[in-house]
């Protein structure tokens, strides 16, 4: 039975990381690519992409857990988060994966406001981040379980690619 609900946790966490930002279809390109600060008008727009995830996938019978996880992704572990301020453990534990996983990957990317930080830059963020904005305990799984597994297959993925390219010299 275990076996059974972590797989299904593990699709549910997978599936709302591809759909997390689905809401953003409803917020102006104008606004997601400005490349300055944005103002507080334009901040709060930005917010509701959770709530219209929420409402593009809960339909979707299969994915009904997936829009809560859509809907509180941006939640903080210290209650600061939106849209509706949840906790600690009020927050899904998968949204508070995601949020680890999703800040991760934007610190880690080129943004048309900011340019990408190191690995090592953005692990430092995260434990900062540790109690305030993430999960204690899954910023410490996320650093000591996950990352260096995506490290890995990454050094992997380059280097097979490295070697498909000799081979078609």
């Amino acid at each position: 039975m275990a076996n059974v609900v972590a797989k299904w946790f593990r699709l549910m966490l997978r599936d709302a990381g591809l759909l997390h930002d689905i809401g953003k279809i409803g917020i102006s390109d104008t606004v997601l690519n400005k490349a300055g600060r944005l103002t507080d008008e334009e901040f709060k727009l930005v917010q509701t992409h959770t709530i219209i995830g929420e409402d593009v996938v809960r339909p979707i019978g299969f994915l009904r857990d997936v829009s809560q996880v859509i809907r509180h992704h941006h939640e903080r572990y210290d209650g600061r988060g939106y849209p509706d301020g949840l906790k600690g453990e009020e927050i899904p534990l998968a949204a508070r994966i995601l949020a680890v996983a999703d800040a991760f990957d934007a610190m880690i990317h080129d943004r048309v406001y900011r340019a990408a930080m190191s690995v090592d830059e953005a692990v430092a963020e995260l434990v900062k981040g540790k109690g305030t904005q993430f999960d204690p305990q899954v910023v410490d799984v996320f650093i000591e379980e996950v990352l260096p597994r995506k490290m890995e297959f990454t050094r992997q993925a380059a280097w097979r690619g490295r070697r498909r390219g000799k081979e078609q010299c």
